[in-house]
């Protein structure tokens, strides 16, 4: 009698609330994937509510690095299966298993675009330093990008009629998201070729294809810190193309032209 309640009490749910429990579910249990399974195995109301993009969007899939190497298939088709619905890791995944292990740059990096608007940070990152050596140093998108992963304005304020612009830019999130991407270029790549050690560039002004800056102090890390401030947005995406392509094989970055 009290199971035939709760089974009813559950079919009463409207949809939108049971989206807001199985999404719930999804973004805060230790593995996501698992529960959801069983969750829609509750009745026809919660299996619906599952199956909506809503939920798809929130589910942790950072959290299921255990399911990665222990039944690589699986978190393979879910990686696949979220990122149509527009989950931020899983499309960051995705376009990240496209650009450089597929060669397939457009597609590749419309996902990780679409991860960046949901706020992926590493993925904008990313993105910025595809777009950037793609476009040959020419790309505005680019340097939004890397603003977004500083928490800088997508564009310069304009104050009284005046438009205004950082004296110097940080990359202080950018060392963060570097690590990140490495690691996570490493990860999606393992079958190519092996990553090497990352190389210490020369604490100097950034440089690309024989590009320096001659600003005084440009690209200098600060004391007890691996981040610096630079003259310029080109300055600061120079150095960031610089660090994080040379830490990548040539098999693997020379994907990206």
């Amino acid at each position: 009698m009290a199971a035939r309640r709760r089974a009813s009490l559950t079919h009463a749910l409207p949809h939108d609330m049971a989206v807001e429990i199985a999404g719930h579910v999804a973004a805060t249990s230790p593995r996501p994937v698992d529960d959801l399974c069983s969750l829609r195995a509750t009745c026809r109301a919660i299996r619906a509510a599952c199956g909506d993009r809503a939920v798809g969007r929130r589910v942790a899939l950072e959290r299921e690095g255990a399911m990665r190497w222990s039944d690589n298939e699986r978190y393979l088709a879910v990686v696949g299966g979220l990122s149509g619905a527009g989950n931020p890791e899983a499309c960051f995944l995705s376009g990240l298993t496209l650009v450089f292990t597929h060669r397939c740059a457009r597609p590749g990096s419309d996902l990780l675009a679409r991860a960046a608007v949901a706020g992926h940070k590493v993925a904008a990152y990313v993105l910025a330093l595809v777009r950037y050596r793609a476009d040959g140093g020419a790309s505005d998108v680019a340097k939004q990008h890397i603003r977004q992963v500083e928490g800088e304005p997508a564009a310069d304020v304009v104050i009284g009629g005046c438009k205004t612009t950082p004296k110097q830019r940080s990359n202080k999130e950018c060392v963060r998201c570097r690590t990140q991407a490495v690691e996570a270029v490493r990860q999606a790549t393992w079958k190519m070729a092996e990553l090497p050690a990352p190389t210490v560039a020369a604490a100097e002004s950034p440089e690309d294809d024989g590009k320096r800056c001659t600003v005084s102090g440009c690209g200098v890390p600060e004391a007890w810190c691996d981040w610096a401030a630079f003259c310029s947005e080109d300055c600061r995406i120079r150095h960031e193309c610089t660090r994080f392509f040379s830490q990548l094989p040539l098999t693997i970055a020379n994907f990206v032209t």
